[in-house]
């Protein structure tokens, strides 16, 4: 390959298109895939002026990345399509993220998300490693830097580079590596690393979220690791009041010093932090699992669902209860939640005139949901209204019957909208 101040014009049968950029272990190219017509990212070694020690690394992590792309094929896991060699040089061919922010961005005082935000990011990356995790691969560097928020909000983990892959007799990467102020007490004693290695970082970050600071720091590396193996950091209220004792609850589970007391799978973790999410926007409905589903078992919009499918609405969707007045869904807004009215009665206008009421049974949001566009019209209650809500990230943990049976009541919806629409309209035209 070229030196890394020239831009080469290829490197294989890639076009290079420019710089993405750079990291102490080389060049990311902004790149162009003609068989595919994609645009990637290629993620190079060239450390011309590193020492033979440092050039081997930075070889051995972009290889360990490709390793571990043979296995993970998940929607918030940064994709590896392609690796090989250029030149001499190894590349690991990448998908293209534009315009994208890492979680560093907000983790100053001046830029932090709200509380609900936070919670789905770290959730989504939950469920993003219990994926990876099943699959034998342990990332070793969760830091906020390595998480990236694409510019319509999803979230993508990225840079695998040292990952301890099961499938790999001796790791490639060996030794207390990683990232310091996010290291479990396990790698810096150079212990095994398991699961719970990155539900540790995981933590961290969510820490680190939520009060602009990891919850350990130090002059040296010394006094670092002395205080992560060894002390308890600062209850996460302390540093900003507004934190649920829940939401505490699971950071500290989180940054257990043992990993026999953190969560012993991410789903675990992403359980918890669903069961908080919906509280923290509102208090949800008080309603038992068993008169919940006696509730959306009478609902029309859940006619064809199955008693297991059904039992799946209850434990995963969102209850929620709105006062009379109350609006539910803004227009213009970009949230993609959908809902079915359980009880009570809502309006929708647009514009600020109002078009139109729905009750018991109802669903709105699905469009907004399924086209990931702007809300077309605005929602509120007209008396006390309980909702059951879902949106993508909730979905995805749905069996693949239950996702499809919803999809199908949808269109269901629509049809009878477009018939209702169709027979007022027709009522002009006699």
């Amino acid at each position: 390959m070229a030196a890394s101040t020239e831009l080469p014009e290829k490197i294989d049968k890639y076009e290079i298109l420019g710089i993405a950029g750079r990291g102490a272990m080389g060049i990311v190219y902004h790149g162009f895939d003609p068989f595919f017509d994609r645009e990637v990212a290629i993620k190079t070694t060239q450390l011309r002026s590193g020492s033979p020690m440092e050039q081997s690394l930075a070889r051995k992590m972009l290889f360990n990345e490709a390793r571990a792309a043979r296995v993970l094929d998940h929607g918030s896991i940064l994709q590896v399509f392609d690796a090989g060699e250029h030149g001499g040089e190894p590349y690991v061919v990448m998908e293209f993220v534009p315009d994208a922010l890492t979680l560093r961005e907000h983790c100053s005082d001046d830029k932090m998300l709200p509380l609900e935000r936070a919670v789905e990011i770290i959730y989504i990356c939950a469920k993003a490693l219990d994926y990876a995790h099943r699959r034998g691969v342990v990332h070793r560097d969760i830091k906020a830097s390595n998480i990236l928020l694409t510019r319509d909000g999803r979230v993508k983990i990225g840079d695998f580079g040292i990952a301890k892959l099961d499938t790999v007799e001796t790791t490639e990467i060996l030794g207390t590596v990683g990232s310091p102020r996010y290291m479990s007490p396990e790698q810096l004693t150079d212990k095994p690393l398991t699961a719970q290695t990155d539900i540790y970082s995981l933590g961290v970050v969510l820490y680190e979220l939520l009060t602009g600071r990891t919850p350990f720091d130090g002059r040296t590396f010394a006094e670092l690791a002395r205080r992560i193996i060894a002390e308890t950091p600062p209850p996460v209220e302390t540093l900003r009041p507004d934190v649920p004792p829940a939401l505490s609850a699971v950071i500290a589970r989180a940054l257990a010093k043992d990993p026999a007391d953190r969560y012993s799978n991410g789903m675990d973790l992403a359980a918890d932090l669903t069961a908080i999410y919906g509280a923290l926007d509102r208090p949800p409905a008080e309603l038992s699992p068993q008169a919940r589903f006696q509730l959306v078992r009478g609902l029309h919009f859940f006619n064809d669902f199955s008693d297991d499918e059904l039992r799946e609405v209850v434990d995963l969707c969102q209850w929620q209860r709105y006062a009379p007045g109350e609006r539910i869904i803004r227009e213009g807004n970009m949230e993609h939640a959908f809902h079915v009215v359980v009880s009570g009665d809502v309006a929708v206008s647009k514009g600020g005139t109002r078009v139109g009421t729905l009750g018991a049974g109802a669903c709105f949001g699905e469009m907004g949901h399924l086209s990931r566009t702007t809300r077309t019209a605005s929602i509120h209650a007209r008396d006390d209204v309980i909702t059951v809500a879902a949106n993508a990230e909730l979905m995805s943990r749905m069996s693949p019957s239950t996702q499809v049976r919803f999809n199908q009541a949808f269109v269901q919806t629509l049809v009878e909208r477009l018939a209702s629409t169709t027979e007022r309209l027709s009522k002009f035209l006699i």
